[in-house]
C-alpha cells in the first residue's frame, strides 16, 4: 500500500493526518498525538498481517520543516519483530541534502539506506524525454520539436527536467499563437528569455564554453 504526499510542507500534527487519510485510517480531527499515533500504528500492523508493505512517497522534501522530520523519524521507528512497519521514499532537489545534514535530523540521515542522485539529460535523452511527455499528452502526428529547437531546449535547460517542462510548454504556447504546429529554435529562445532560471542557466553554461575555450593546451 502505497501513501504519496506531493506537498510535505506540513507541521507534525498534519503530516499524520494526512498520512492517515492516504492509508484510509478513520481518526476524528480531535484525537490528540497519542492516539493518532497509536490508530496510525494498528492500521499499519494490520497492513503488514496482511503481508503487505506500507510505503510512504514524500515529493518536493526538501520543503518540509525539520520538526516535521522528527515525527518522520518516529514513523520509521514503528516495526513489528520481524520487519519495519513503513518504508519512506523522499524525492526532493538538491537542497534537500543541506536539509538533512542539518544537527537535529541526523538520526533520520543516519537512517537512510539508498540515496541516487538523479544527473541532468543529455542532449540525446532530451529529445527522447520530451517525445515521451508528448506521446502521454496523445500527440500521434509524429515530432512537434525541430533538431535545432530540441538543441536550444538542451542548452538553455541544461538538462533539468524541470526546465525542460516550463520552456517546452511555453515554446508550445509560442507556436500556437502563431498558427503553427511545429516548433523550432526562435520559439525555444523566447521562452529561455521568457525563463529567469533557464536564462541563467545557458549564461552559466555559455561562461563555461567561453573559458573552455580560453584554456591552453
Amino acid at each position: 500500500m502505497t501513501a504519496y504526499l506531493h506537498n510535505p510542507y506540513l507541521d507534525p500534527r498534519s503530516l499524520q493526518f494526512a498520512l492517515a487519510d492516504e492509508l484510509k485510517v478513520p481518526i476524528d480531527p480531535t484525537t490528540d498525538a497519542h492516539q493518532l499515533m497509536k490508530a496510525l500504528t494498528l492500521h499499519l500492523i494490520d497492513i503488514a498481517r496482511e503481508g503487505k508493505n506500507a510505503v510512504l512517497c514524500l515529493d518536493e522534501a526538501q520543503a518540509m520543516p525539520l520538526e516535521t522530520l522528527e515525527v518522520l523519524r518516529l514513523l520509521t521507528n514503528l516495526e513489528t519483530e520481524k520487519r519495519k512497519l513503513l518504508q519512506v521514499v523522499l524525492f526532493g532537489q538538491t537542497e534537500l541534502d543541506a536539509h538533512l545534514a542539518h544537527e537535529s535530523v541526523r538520526q533520520i540521515s543516519q537512517r537512510i539506506t539508498f540515496s541516487h542522485e538523479l544527473q541532468p539529460l543529455n542532449r540525446e535523452e532530451v529529445g527522447y524525454y520530451v517525445m515521451q511527455r508528448l506521446g502521454i499528452a496523445g500527440n500521434r502526428s509524429g515530432p512537434i520539436f525541430s533538431e535545432r529547437a530540441l538543441d536550444e531546449l538542451f542548452q538553455g535547460s541544461s538538462g533539468i527536467p524541470r526546465l525542460i517542462n516550463i520552456l517546452a510548454h511555453k515554446s508550445l504556447m509560442l507556436a500556437y499563437g502563431e498558427g503553427r504546429r511545429r516548433v523550432d529554435a526562435a520559439e525555444i529562445r523566447a521562452a529561455v528569455e521568457d525563463t529567469p532560471s533557464a536564462n541563467r542557466q545557458a549564461k552559466s553554461a555559455w561562461k563555461h564554453w567561453l573559458s573552455f575555450l580560453g584554456k591552453k593546451a
